[in-house]
């Protein structure tokens, strides 16, 4: 399918989803993707994918996209993006967020890896700039919210049987891309 040029991307992708029969989860599963990003690039957010991502779900559809995406359908640029405040990957699996415990309680520290713009550089996901809990710009991505102290990332509730073992796995993968970063 041809996109209609006088038509809004994200309309066109909206409107072969629903043709394809596909709901918003099941497409975003089979574009790598979370069902919230999908709904706001239909809602005409398209900087919530990376241009990946709507390449993915492009495909997924059946609509051509040019080999340039107009500049509506990109991430903002990095210089505007730090302006906005601190950024850090909300993936808590994703290698840019060092998990670490204070006692038995499981944080991540962002380590500035996820990079400046809208979507992290390792993972895809859309950065996130303000407290997931009370909502509160964040001005320095550390482990929690300078405003009401609670985490900026979290493991979901039962995820790992043992915590420890699979935080520690993560910090061997960190430090594994780490040296490969610096060679």
């Amino acid at each position: 399918m041809q996109p209609d040029l006088q038509e809004p991307l994200y309309k066109t992708l909206r409107r072969a989803r629903i043709a394809a029969g596909l709901t918003q989860s099941a497409l975003a599963e089979r574009a790598g993707c979370r069902q919230s990003a999908v709904s706001m690039m239909e809602a005409g957010r398209t900087t919530a994918l990376s241009q990946e991502t709507l390449r993915k779900i492009a495909g997924e559809l059946g609509v051509t996209l040019p080999d340039a995406l107009p500049a509506a359908a990109l991430a903002p640029a990095s210089a505007i993006a730090t302006a906005l405040g601190a950024a850090w990957c909300p993936n808590f699996q994703c290698l840019s967020n060092l998990p670490y415990f204070i006692g038995e309680e499981l944080f991540f520290l962002p380590l500035g890896t996820a990079g400046d713009g809208a979507h992290c550089l390792l993972c895809g996901e859309l950065l996130e700039r303000a407290c997931p809990a009370c909502g509160a710009r964040v001005h320095h991505a550390s482990g929690c919210c300078e405003a009401c102290g609670r985490p900026l990332v979290a493991m979901p509730e039962g995820f790992a049987d043992a915590p420890r073992a699979w935080a520690d796995a993560q910090r061997e993968q960190i430090a594994l891309l780490r040296t490969a970063r610096s060679v």
